[in-house]
């Protein structure tokens, strides 16, 4: 036999395994209904979020499923996030959303942080870039931030290692505030506490507040008194971030290193193990929602001011936060880990 002919017979050979081997099913959700946990409470800004995306999402994905919401705010959003990666299905009838807290809960070592790990769930995209702020109610005796350094302000927190006591205590760490985070809340009760005058305030994202309490800001009921941020909200001018008040190199990484979750604000995620074929449609059907005009105009009627980034650029941007130097990790770790 002829080198030629046993090339040709092998090349047939290698058609027919391939042809013989079974095509990896498609996506198809038809008469299904698909769940987004959610990891805060009703009536949370990732909560109003999750509930204005949903309604839109599942006109693009195979089959046209229902999409409805379930609420997991335990631990600052970690049950749901926990949930995701251990329980919930992997047959693309599940996914998941957070607050920033949760991304970074893994680097930051506190109870939680062996539960799951983010660099195994499949990444759909997110919704904003988020901008943190501390801010009081107007009625409180701190009025500035240096009113902020200079007398204790008992402050809302959710879970104890959550972003509204994180943020506190980095605060009180990097620029001297005497912030004093109260956990057990969620963010539904926090805002009524801060209204009844049972704590004064908290640290939270401006989304979450135009989405919850837009009239809280537009009627200088909230007041802000440093922004916890990368860039500033031009509908703060005069309120300080943090970042501009920092000296220290070290400090400044630690800030950095603290608000890169922020970046990609309100993920969506599916659960590890979820196939190649449900992570591009959801991919594929995300992108879509982000490009509907209908959704986009809902948005923004409910104070929603979008900043989306593709699951690919999540992706590099959780690659980015556990590329982190881990004697910065630690130094933020320690500032923000509650003492009692």
């Amino acid at each position: 036999m002829s080198i030629r002919s046993s090339l040709s017979i092998g090349a047939m050979l290698v058609t027919l395994v391939l042809s013989s081997a079974p095509a990896r099913a498609q996506l198809d959700l038809k008469g299904r209904t698909v769940t987004v946990y959610v990891g805060g409470g009703a009536g949370g800004g990732v909560d109003i979020f999750a509930r204005t995306f949903a309604q839109h999402l599942g006109k693009y994905l195979p089959g046209e499923p229902q999409v409805v919401v379930s609420n997991m705010p335990g631990n600052g959003g970690i049950q749901a996030v926990q949930f995701a990666y251990n329980v919930a299905a992997k047959d693309g009838t599940a996914i998941g959303t957070t607050n920033a807290g949760p991304v970074v809960e893994p680097l930051m070592g506190g109870a939680f942080a062996g539960n799951y790990d983010l660099t195994k769930f499949r990444w759909i995209g997110s919704l904003l870039k988020a901008d943190t702020v501390c801010a009081v109610w107007h009625g409180s005796r701190s009025k500035s931030l240096g009113d902020a350094r200079s007398q204790e302000v008992v402050m809302a927190s959710t879970g104890a290692t959550s972003a509204p006591m994180r943020s506190a205590l980095l605060m009180n760490a990097l620029i001297g505030t005497r912030f004093r985070p109260i956990s057990g809340f969620h963010v539904g009760n926090a805002l009524l506490a801060i209204e009844r005058g049972e704590v004064e305030g908290i640290c939270n994202t401006l989304s979450s507040m135009r989405t919850t309490r837009a009239d809280w800001l537009r009627d200088s009921k909230l007041v802000p008194l440093v922004q916890v941020a990368m860039t500033a909200d031009s509908a703060f001018p005069n309120v300080p971030r943090a970042i501009d008040l920092i000296k220290s190199e070290d400090q400044r990484q630690m800030l950095e290193f603290y608000l890169l979750p922020y970046e990609f604000n309100n993920p969506y995620y599916l659960p590890p193990g979820t196939t190649d074929e449900a992570l591009a449609a959801y991919r594929k059907a995300f992108d879509a929602v982000m490009r509907d005009a209908v959704y986009r105009a809902e948005a923004q009627k409910r104070g929603q001011n979008l900043a989306p980034h593709s699951g690919q650029e999540v992706e590099k941007l959780v690659a980015r936060l556990f590329a982190t130097p881990k004697p910065i990790i630690q130094r933020t770790i320690e500032a923000t880990t509650p003492k009692n």
